[in-house]
C-alpha cells in the first residue's frame, strides 16, 4: 500500500477520535452548566436546533463536494495517473467531513430529545410546587 494512503488514514482516524473526544466533552460541560442553571434549558435547545439546521445544510454541501471529488478520481486517473495521491487524499478528506458531519447530527439530535425532556421535568417540577 503506498504511503499516502496509510498516512491519509491514520490522519482520518486521527480526526475522527479527536472529534468524538471533544463531544464527549461538549456534553459533559453542558450537563454541568445546566445541572447549574436549569433555566438555560431553552437557551440550549434553540442553540441546537440551529446547530441542527446548519449541520443538515453542511450535509448537503459536503455530499456535493464528495461527488466532485471522485467524479475528479475518475477522471484523473484516466487521464492523469500522476495526480491520483492528490484526489484520493482530497475524496478520503471529504468521506471524512461527511462522517464527521453525520456523528454530530446525530449528537445533536439526541442532546435535543435530553435537553426536551428536561425541559418538561423542570416545567412538571414547577408545576407541581406550584400547584
Amino acid at each position: 500500500m503506498p504511503n499516502y494512503v496509510i498516512i491519509s488514514l491514520i490522519a482520518t482516524l486521527a480526526i475522527i477520535i479527536v472529534f468524538q473526544g471533544i463531544g464527549k466533552m461538549n456534553k459533559k460541560v453542558e450537563r454541568d452548566y445546566i445541572a447549574k442553571s436549569p433555566e438555560k434549558i431553552q437557551e440550549y435547545i434553540k442553540r441546537n436546533e440551529e446547530l441542527l439546521e446548519r449541520t443538515n445544510k453542511l450535509n448537503k454541501k459536503i455530499l456535493i463536494f464528495l461527488t466532485f471529488t471522485i467524479i475528479a478520481v475518475i477522471a484523473v486517473f484516466i487521464l492523469f495517473p500522476v495526480f491520483i495521491p492528490i484526489f484520493f487524499i482530497a475524496s478520503l478528506f471529504a468521506f471524512t467531513l461527511l462522517i464527521l458531519n453525520i456523528i454530530l447530527r446525530s449528537s445533536l439530535e439526541d442532546r435535543l430529545k435530553i435537553f426536551k425532556n428536561l425541559s418538561l421535568e423542570i416545567k412538571n417540577k414547577n408545576s407541581n410546587l406550584n400547584g
